[in-house]
This record gives structure tokens, sequence and C-alpha cells, in this order.
């Protein structure tokens, strides 16, 4: 008798531990990436308008060859992206851009200046990492990143 209760306890605990380890495969295997993109104006007027960037952006935008010394959002957009999917965001009426999600935190950038692709990128966009990019739309950059 002691030997089918263990057997039925062993079960039980296998039977658990199997479900629980689908779950967690299941949101992995999902891979769907929560993405903020800034379109950010750069300057070199400390009043020009807008909302400042936050201090780490504008820690990375400064040590980039870029001529301005200040830098302000024009427009936000947080989406999500899942695995091998695309997502195409407007950030102002000339300013587009398309998302894909490659997996494994990669993502490939297309830049589009009204309706023109103007530039493409692909790089691993891990938490607290950036990837900036900018076509000929003369004082704007894309800013892409993980949403917190």
């Amino acid at each position: 008798m002691r030997t089918e209760k263990f057997s039925a306890t062993r079960l039980i605990c296998a039977a658990l531990f199997l479900f629980l380890l689908a779950g967690a495969t299941a949101r992995a295997a999902d891979g769907a990436l929560a993405l903020e993109a800034d379109l950010v104006s750069g300057s070199n007027d400390p009043q020009a308008g807008g909302t400042p960037v936050s201090p780490q952006i504008a820690k990375k935008l400064g040590r980039l060859p870029l001529k301005w010394q200040h830098y302000f959002v024009v427009n936000s957009q947080q989406f999500s992206v899942a695995n091998g999917e695309s997502k195409d965001v407007s950030l102002s009426d000339a300013c587009q851009i398309s998302v894909k999600n490659l997996g494994g935190e990669q993502v490939q950038l297309t830049l589009m200046s009204s309706g023109q692709n103007v530039g493409k990128i692909k790089q691993s966009l891990k938490k607290g990492q950036t990837l900036v990019a900018g076509g000929n739309a003369g004082n704007n950059i894309v800013v892409l990143r993980q949403a917190d």
C-alpha cells in the first residue's frame, strides 16, 4: 500500500513540474519584445523646446559623432513585437519605422521618411542598450530600446 501512495505522489509532482515547465517554455518561445521608439530632435539651443531626453540617452547620444549638444523628444511610442513578426510605427507625418523581431533580442529597424526607405539596420537590443538611426531627416533621429 505504501508503494502505491509513494508512486501516486511522485506522479502528481512530476505532472505538476512538467506543467510548470511547459508554461515557462511557452513564454520563452513567445519571445515578444516590448519596445519604445523615440523621435528625437537635436539642437545646439538648450531652450529649443520639447521634453529633453533622459540623462542616459543624452549621455549615449553625446558619445556619437553628432553635431548637436541638446536632444529633445518629439514623439514617443511604446509597442510590442512578437518573435518573427514586424510592427509598423508612425513617429510623425514624415517619419515611420518598421521593426522586425528576429528572435534572441535581435531586431531589424527599417527607417522611412515620407514613405521612402532611407535605411535598415540589424542589431542586438538587450535591456539597457539603444539603437540609434537617422536618415537625411535634418536634425531628427530615432532611438529604439526595450521598454522598462
